[in-house]
């Protein structure tokens, strides 16, 4: 970006990358904040203040949180192994992920949008990428919804749908943002890996965009080559615009 290679309206950060080179990176451009504070299995009242105080540092025109539950060491064996008991009921993710939404309507300054997320094989908590789950969480809260297109097609194998299938399910006109990275094959089963973007990616963007009539923000997440990066770049801004 510096040397004028590409060009980006904003740049996707979170505290993943560093809270010293989150703040540097928001003095020179516009930002977009991502947070993984789960909104499901726990209460997030007591992050309120520190999320606020990160909304008053980077100053993002929203903030995204991952429709999930906690990213903890006994939540990843359950996901890895397929384990089909939930430890966190559906009734009680629906309950608790409305909760934390309208908590964080209440107390931040700015809007917020959920992401749905991949489950590339069953287990106990794959209701999470079921669109009627989905759906009830963005609608009876009006929050807004970040759509990722690989974590959509990585879900939509692993429920034996196609993937225009599985994204005409979801709450589209809820959409602001959408992210694109491309999935890749890993044991038998479609990851999110975060590969190059493939045609099936690329292709499946219009048939996304022209169904979302409120999106603001298209995301590549992408960290390989910087030459793969700005490719990709270039290609979607000429798909976009």
């Amino acid at each position: 970006m510096a040397a004028g290679q590409v060009q980006v309206d904003f740049l996707k950060v979170g505290p993943w990358i560093g809270l010293d080179r989150m703040f540097d990176r928001a003095k020179y451009y516009p930002i977009l904040l991502h947070l993984h504070n789960p909104l499901i299995g726990c209460s997030i009242q007591p992050e309120l203040t520190a999320i606020q105080q990160l909304i008053d540092q980077t100053h993002p025109p929203f903030v995204s949180f991952h429709l999930d539950v906690p990213s903890s060491r006994i939540f990843r064996l359950w996901k890895k192994a397929g384990i089909p008991i939930p430890i966190v009921t559906r009734p009680r993710a629906t309950r608790q992920a409305i909760e934390n939404i309208q908590l964080l309507q209440a107390a931040l300054s700015i809007p917020i949008a959920v992401e749905n997320q991949a489950y590339h094989r069953p287990t106990g908590h794959d209701y999470l990428v079921d669109p009627p789950f989905i759906n009830k969480v963005i609608q009876q809260t009006g929050c807004h919804s970040l759509l990722d297109l690989g974590h959509a097609r990585v879900s939509a194998a692993m429920r034996g749908e196609s993937a225009d299938e599985y994204i005409r399910q979801l709450p589209l006109e809820h959409v602001i943002e959408l992210h694109v990275s491309g999935p890749g094959m890993y044991r038998g089963r479609l990851r999110d890996l975060h590969h190059p973007l493939a045609e099936a990616d690329y292709d499946l963007l219009p048939f996304t965009l022209e169904r979302c009539p409120n999106l603001r923000v298209v995301t590549l997440e992408y960290y390989g080559p910087a030459e793969l990066l700005v490719s990709q770049l270039q290609r979607l801004r000429k798909t976009i615009l």
